[in-house]
């Protein structure tokens, strides 16, 4: 999917498209002032959001909008941990916030309601919402926006549209959508920029993910004007709140994804558009602002049990091991049937991952597993597995 390429791919697009963009306007204000917002036709004015003086001037650029777009290349921890910066500055003078987010997808908003209400942990957030099935990429790269959200009660909308209708439009096209998944997207997508299609055509014959360039603008339209419609929705019924979207790059960059298509239904400018990332910057009109970081940051390795599963038909099966499996080495055959994980019931890959993923090497893993699949001798057996 377009939001979930390589940073390659995007300088790729960036070199198809380095041009400016009409909806990015120029801010009024006091022209000395150390942060102002960029015209069309400038580079992004660069921020380093460490810095406290140039995060709270920044932060009072960015109240004049009402819908804040941080643009990411999504695996890139260093990103987040800038979004998360803006939305704890942007709450501690103007509370009344929102989070938009392209992680999770509309039809499990309630899910995403109950977290941040407090009705259901994390885990369960994220078994119900599919998103190890959906997203897939490590939560833990997030996870701090998220509790952040939760401990302010900073409501978090699932802007994008569902799996199984944007993977049949990049397919089929809009015209494969039956009236019931049509009433599930926006009555209004318009067309593509000349300049946004250039962009995609290059991202498209990098990595295409569908079998013509038109059902494939056509995908991305759809996740474009979903998202946008889903925060102006909001935005409306909320005329006093901000949002900040975090998306990724491809979807905010030069403003023609999401940010015009917001405006357009909010009726006038009411965006800015702030890209992560040192080599973005010599762009004109790609963003007006660009958050500078000091380096990658990486996750910390996370705790494995070293197998490889079959999932299916309510059960999970060991079928291999990993070289130097943790499972292997406590005990554990393929074949064997996981049944819980810590006393957690385990019938997908996504209830694993969502007891899996913020474990470490060297935790211990109480594990339940039946062994004698399709015989006679079928018995629970316990094991207790040191991960790796």
């Amino acid at each position: 999917m377009v939001s979930m390429r390589t940073s390659l791919t995007i300088i790729l697009a960036l070199v198809a498209g380095s041009i400016s963009c009409g909806s990015l306007g120029q801010e009024s204000g006091n022209s000395s002032s150390s942060v102002s917002a960029s015209t069309p036709s400038l580079s992004p004015i660069p921020i380093e959001p460490a810095n406290r003086r140039q995060l709270d001037e920044l932060t009072r650029q960015l109240a004049k909008k009402r819908a804040i777009f941080i643009g990411e290349v999504h695996d890139r921890l260093e990103h987040h941990q800038n979004q998360l910066r803006i939305i704890k500055s942007m709450y501690a003078h103007y509370p009344d916030l929102a989070i938009g987010v392209e992680y999770f997808q509309q039809p499990f908003q309630q899910y995403l309601d109950d977290f941040i209400a407090g009705r259901i942990d994390e885990r369960e957030m994220l078994r119900k919402t599919e998103y190890f099935k959906r997203w897939q990429l490590d939560y833990r790269l997030m996870q701090p926006i998220f509790e952040f959200a939760r401990e302010k009660h900073i409501p978090v909308l699932a802007l994008n549209v569902s799996d199984e209708v944007h993977s049949k439009v990049f397919n089929e096209g809009m015209k494969s959508l039956t009236p019931l998944e049509l009433a599930q997207t926006p009555s209004d997508i318009e067309p593509a920029s000349e300049h946004y299609l250039e962009r995609l055509k290059t991202i498209f014959n990098s990595h295409p993910t569908s079998n013509q360039f038109d059902t494939f603008v056509e995908g991305v339209l759809l996740w474009d004007e979903s998202m946008a419609d889903t925060a102006a929705r909001y935005l409306k019924a909320h005329p006093q709140s901000r949002m900040v979207v975090l998306a990724g790059m491809v979807h905010v960059m030069y403003g023609d994804g999401i940010p015009e298509r917001v405006n357009r239904r909010l009726g006038g400018n009411q965006s800015v558009v702030i890209i992560n990332g040192n080599d973005f910057g010599n762009y004109p009109g790609i963003a007006d602002y660009q958050l500078v970081t000091k380096g990658a940051v990486e996750l910390p390795k996370a705790g494995k049990l070293g197998v490889s599963i079959t999932d299916g038909l309510g059960s999970v099966r060991i079928s291999e091991f990993t070289p130097g499996s943790a499972a292997q080495a406590a005990g554990m055959l393929a074949g064997d049937r996981i049944l819980a994980l810590d006393g957690v019931k385990v019938t997908s890959l996504i209830d694993l991952k969502s007891v899996m993923f913020d474990k470490r090497p060297g935790e211990r893993m109480h594990v339940m597993i039946e062994r004698g699949y399709a015989t006679d001798s079928q018995k629970e057996m316990p094991f207790d597995v040191m991960l790796r």
